[in-house]
């Protein structure tokens, strides 16, 4: 996986309308749409208690779209040659994650995908503009990431603040031997 890069990626000064999958080029324009970086988050409540624990269960994938805009016989030309990329894979064979470059991505840290769906070519606009859409999910392999955050601690102030502190720490701790289970 690439982390975010460490200067910002800026499209008024540096457009992209392109990526590079797998080494090629997409064909005609191309519009990143939906990238993101999901956490998971698990959320532990009480019964007769207000708020919860928070348990972090890692970094989601992300899903997203790479919708390619065609205008001319070159990109239809440039689409038949990249569509290998992105078909089905043959019966029988295991469908492999490619390589993606694209500063929106980088971004969120998305560098490998697979495809989760293509959509079939569909007019856009009475000029001649045609979009297909490559619906995709972030490949990324498995790390360890369990964890929980810390969280906020104010001190009492009170007695009856201390009382209920306590009690709370006490909740926590039958909690936690709960979790241990």
């Amino acid at each position: 996986m690439t982390t975010p890069t460490d200067k910002p990626w800026n499209p008024l000064k540096e457009p992209r309308d392109y990526a590079i999958v797998a080494g090629v080029r997409t064909p005609g324009l191309c519009d990143i749409v939906g990238a993101s970086s999901p956490r998971k988050w698990d959320e532990i409540e009480g019964y007769g208690l207000s708020g919860a624990r928070l348990k972090f269960r890692g970094i989601g994938l992300a899903h997203f779209s790479i919708k390619l805009r065609l205008y001319t016989d070159q990109d239809w030309n440039d689409w038949d040659q990249f569509r290998v990329l992105v078909s089905k894979p043959p019966l029988g064979k295991k469908p492999l994650a490619k390589k993606i470059v694209h500063p929106q991505l980088a971004e969120v840290g998305v560098s490998a995908f697979v495809v989760e769906d293509l959509l079939a070519p569909e007019r856009t606009d009475d000029s001649g503009e045609w979009t297909i859409e490559i619906k995709c999910i972030e490949y990324r392999n498995m790390t360890p990431a369990l964890s929980k955050p810390d969280a906020a601690e104010a001190t009492p102030a009170d007695p009856e603040e201390q009382k209920i502190g306590a009690l709370t720490d006490q909740n926590n701790k039958l909690a936690a031997i709960d979790d241990s289970l």
